[in-house]
């Protein structure tokens, strides 16, 4: 019972602890000339973001007409499980009231689309069947998007690289965002 006490009360502490998350912070050179070419970097910075939102929202259409695919070939099939669960919802009805039509006689047996016995008639529960999940297309997309495209294009490596180079500095800093002291 101790050792629980004292495994329960860690995982609460440890639950409880600060945490941190790293934040680079850019120091501008003091000469005129770092300056400009940091603000070089910087225009490199904006037109290589500029390329990449163009490039990422040609994926992104290109994401679309693949999660239209996908969707329009999951609806399909989610039609035609939609049409077996009601089948199987009639079966479970009819089972239902036939278990506790022989229950009350002391049977409890159901009727099967599928032959155990010569006669369709077991033994088995009765189990409600599930119904199918409708596809979302906004879903889809999502996860087309996520899988095709690339938010990142590597332009914050690129201007860091560019603004050291210049004489800047970057420094790493630790800064508490969650459950702070």
């Amino acid at each position: 019972m101790q050792y629980i006490l004292i495994i329960f009360c860690s995982l609460f502490f440890l639950g409880c602890s600060p945490k941190y998350k790293s934040i680079n912070e850019h120091v501008l050179p003091s000469s005129t000339q770092g300056k400009e070419c940091i603000s070089k970097c910087q225009k490199q910075y904006g037109s290589c973001k500029e390329i990449c939102e163009a490039n990422l929202e040609i994926c992104k259409t290109k994401a679309i007409k693949v999660a239209k695919k996908r969707y329009d070939e999951k609806k399909r099939e989610y039609v035609a499980r939609l049409e077996r669960y009601v089948d199987e919802m009639r079966m479970y009805d009819f089972n239902m009231n036939l278990y506790y039509f022989d229950g009350f006689f002391g049977y409890g047996y159901r009727w099967s689309y599928y032959p155990r016995s010569f006669l369709w008639y077991d033994s088995y529960p009765v189990i409600r069947p599930y119904r199918p999940i409708k596809p979302s297309l906004s879903l889809e997309v999502e996860k087309a998007t996520k899988e095709i495209c690339d938010a990142n294009c590597g332009c914050s490596q690129t201007y860091d690289k560019c603004f050291v180079g210049c004489g800047g500095i970057i420094s790493t800093k630790e800064v508490c965002v969650e459950n702070c002291p």
